[in-house]
């Protein structure tokens, strides 16, 4: 019967946390898009209103749009939206209500880094006559992002570890070797 030693069960567990993050770096090897939130607003609607907001591109990439009709006190009866750069626009969507849907997404690309523009109309719904619609705007790029530095640092402290135990576990041995009594 094998004796236990105190270090195996953190060996083995060392050895997973190798293993785990060998399989992590695999899996990020294949490309990873950057994504991030170029605009987000909410806005109050009393009567028709219609606003154009800018927004920055950093490279060429997709930009997908997300519009919400929030139900509050009631739903818009329309809303629109077009995105468009100094001179063209890039796409569209209207709804004059007849089937709103509570969100609506669409995607565009634009061919180059720059500024660009996103205008939404409403028109709200009910006796109140206000409505309230949410939109964000996040953008992709096509490039991948490479592993962060921090994940490399992290399997080479892992590695570390593992040969400070295995030194320890060696240290450990021989002391034990040089303290037991001789068999006689």
């Amino acid at each position: 019967m094998k004796r236990y030693e105190p270090g195996q069960g953190l060996r083995a567990g060392l050895l997973t946390m190798v293993g785990a993050l060998g399989l992590a770096i695999l899996g990020v090897s294949s490309p990873v898009r950057a994504d991030m939130l170029l605009l987000a607003n909410t806005t109050m609607v009393t009567g028709n209103e219609s606003a154009v907001f800018s927004f920055n591109a950093p490279s060429s990439g997709t930009v997908t749009a997300e519009l919400t009709n929030l139900d509050w006190p009631t739903t818009l009866s329309s809303l629109s939206f077009m995105a468009s750069s100094g001179n063209q626009v890039l796409a569209s969507w209207a709804d004059p209500g007849q089937t709103l849907a509570n969100t609506h997404v669409l995607t565009f690309q634009v061919s180059h880094p720059g500024t660009y523009f996103a205008n939404v109309s409403a028109t709200p719904g009910g006796p109140l006559d206000i409505g309230v619609y949410s939109f964000s705007l996040h953008f992709t790029n096509g490039t991948p992002v490479p592993l962060p530095a921090s994940a490399w640092l992290l399997a080479s402290g892992a590695i570390v570890l593992l040969g400070m135990l295995r030194s320890w576990r060696r240290r450990h041995e021989t002391t034990e070797a040089l303290t037991q009594p001789a068999a006689g």
